[in-house]
């Protein structure tokens, strides 16, 4: 009866052994398999792109209300800029604004009323005041989907504003073009003009649309 007793106990003991070797190698086996996961992870590329300042561009347009309701709107140059890319999302950049190039495209002008007196007076301290600030400025922060946050810089007064990326394409030659949408309040910025007609308000948004060049560095 004790032999019968000992030989079930070392049996069982046996049993009990070759289980735990078998998980062991079940738990390795499954770690080896998740790590292999993890290394099949796609990992988005990082490329930095250089801002074509010839080719890049920034609409602008102002207007006013009230008694008198019209606007003007027109182009200025880009200086420089880079922008960073994860994948196909835009995750850093800057880009640098020349306020000296302000060049209205509407219609509406005369020989009483010249568009250089518009250009001199949005140069003015009035306005922009380039003699003084003659660049402008915006540095990305952070992003999120097709949205940028960043530092907007004018007449050296700086706040946060958001670009809404409304189109972004990548060639395969190493080319990319990005466009977006910023509207900011100029009071902001010390933009602070009166309109001289008292029943005229100008309106306090100006809008920027951008267009941004670049190639990959």
């Amino acid at each position: 009866m004790k032999k019968n007793t000992l030989l079930i106990a070392a049996l069982s003991v046996s049993v009990a052994l070759a289980s735990c070797a078998g998980g062991g190698e079940s738990a390795e086996a499954t770690s080896d398999a998740t790590n292999e996961e993890n290394t099949n992870e796609v990992v988005a590329e990082t490329a930095t792109w250089t801002v074509d300042a010839a080719k890049s561009n920034i609409r602008w347009t102002g207007g006013t209300a009230g008694a008198t309701v019209y606007s003007h709107f027109g182009d200025i140059n880009v200086k420089s800029g880079s922008i960073t890319t994860a994948g196909e999302k835009i995750t850093a950049g800057n880009f640098a604004v020349d306020m000296t190039s302000i060049a209205p495209k509407d219609n509406g002008y005369s020989e009483e009323s010249p568009m250089e007196n518009l250009v001199g007076h949005l140069s003015t301290p009035d306005f922009f005041n380039t003699a003084e600030f003659p660049e402008s400025s915006f540095e990305i922060t952070s992003a999120e989907g097709m949205k940028v946050m960043g530092n907007l810089t004018i007449r050296g007064n700086s706040n946060v504003e958001t670009i809404e990326i409304t189109n972004m394409t990548m060639n395969e030659d190493g080319n990319m073009t990005a466009t977006g949408t910023l509207v900011f309040d100029r009071q902001k910025y010390d933009v602070a003009w009166e309109h001289f007609l008292k029943d005229t308000v100008l309106s306090d948004d100006i809008k920027l649309e951008i267009t941004l060049v670049a190639k990959k560095a």
